[in-house]
């Protein structure tokens, strides 16, 4: 089946004007947000433009493409190709990139990466990138599960703050994974009156909420806006609280490999739909949801440092460094959880047991049910 890259195929020479801002569009955005845009998209202080054609070329100018790792999954490695293909259609051929943000901070454990999109039809499509290759990416969207707000949901609010303020024209705002959150989040806490202006929030796979956030009003009032979307067999999606409703669309992967927003199946200007999520990620959503209201604000804490730590045993700072399949990695990490005093040492085990019983209790009730409805 097609994905969004057939989508720029077939709709190479179909304007805006002709079929309006859709769904792919977005997706195809999301994407293109994903490419290591630095010294080429001009900055968010800047205030200046440049087409995405001029950006296209400035990225193969710098960036052999033998280079791209195309053999990867995952959004990263593919997006500089819907950038350049993104470029060449009449569909996207005028639209211009500005403001384009790149933060990796260590020390505070933010990724934090937008840029924005003038469209043909003169919308503008604000775009988060979602979690990099970056130990810290990861580590930021675990620390959604106890913070109020991290750092880069802030950022991502005062962004759409920053674009809105000074423009009349309509804002979509969207991205993938954690960019989807930002995207959710960065709308909900805008400035009032840039949140005028924003017309749809799309959130591709994002991953939900704490409970403290998805409780406030002023989340709650940007929810008639959400486009949620989501895989059959989504897992990120379904981390904590998801307020809104889900399109569940067909995948041409298996597994969590449907994460991957270029194996999502596309007809004409719409995604394929599936009728529900895959019985793995409900369990999976349940099981999260067991584990994570069994533990407080500061054990999650506790416990996210420590193993991000002994993840990063040796100097690592991406996850291609991290191979868990490999005895010697897991060592190494038990090395760096045995240099923590007991009682931390205690604390970590304590969750993963947690979490093993969390699962265990999931798979009990699960077959109860099925069992209750095979003789009911």
């Amino acid at each position: 089946m097609a994905n969004i890259m057939d989508y720029l195929e077939w709709r190479d020479d179909v304007t805006m004007r002709t079929d309006p801002f859709n769904e792919v569009d977005n997706l195809v955005l999301s994407e293109i947000s994903y490419t290591n845009l630095d010294g080429i998209v001009p900055s968010l202080e800047s205030g200046k433009k440049i087409s995405i054609q001029e950006a296209s070329r400035l990225y193969f100018e710098r960036h052999d493409p033998s280079e791209l790792d195309t053999d990867k999954n995952g959004a990263t490695a593919n997006a500089p190709l819907f950038l350049k293909k993104a470029s060449e259609t009449r569909r996207f051929g005028r639209t211009k990139l500005f403001a384009y943000v790149n933060e990796i901070d260590q020390e505070t454990e933010v990724q934090f990466s937008a840029v924005s999109f003038i469209l043909p039809d003169h919308s503008i499509y604000i775009a988060f990138r979602g979690t990099d290759h970056t130990l810290v990416g990861w580590q930021e969207d675990f620390n959604m599960s106890y913070m109020d707000a991290t750092p880069g949901q802030k950022q991502a609010a005062a962004y759409i703050s920053q674009i809105g303020r000074f423009t009349l024209r309509k804002i979509h705002v969207g991205g993938h994974s954690k960019g989807g959150n930002f995207a959710v989040y960065g709308a909900a806490f805008a400035d009032p009156k840039v949140q005028k202006k924003i017309i749809d929030v799309w959130s591709n796979d994002g991953p939900g909420f704490n409970k403290a956030i998805a409780s406030l009003e002023k989340f709650k009032a940007i929810l008639p806006k959400v486009h949620s979307i989501v895989p059959e067999h989504s897992i990120i999606g379904m981390i904590m609280e998801n307020a809104y409703q889900h399109k569940i669309v067909k995948s041409n992967a298996t597994g969590l490999l449907q994460h991957d927003p270029t194996s999502w199946q596309v007809e004409g200007n719409h995604f394929r739909e599936a009728e529900k999520l895959s019985d793995q990620s409900l369990l999976f959503d349940e099981t999260m949801r067991r584990w994570l209201d069994g533990i407080d604000s500061e054990t999650r804490k506790e416990f996210i440092a420590i193993l991000f730590q002994s993840l990063a045993y040796g100097g690592k700072t991406t996850t291609d460094e991290v191979e868990l399949s490999k005895p010697k990695t897991l060592s190494n990490m038990m090395s760096v959880i045995r240099s923590y005093p007991a009682d931390k040492q205690r604390l970590f085990g304590w969750v993963l047991a947690k979490l093993a019983k969390s699962w265990g209790t999931t798979m009990i009730d699960n077959f109860k049910r099925k069992w209750t409805g095979q003789n009911s």
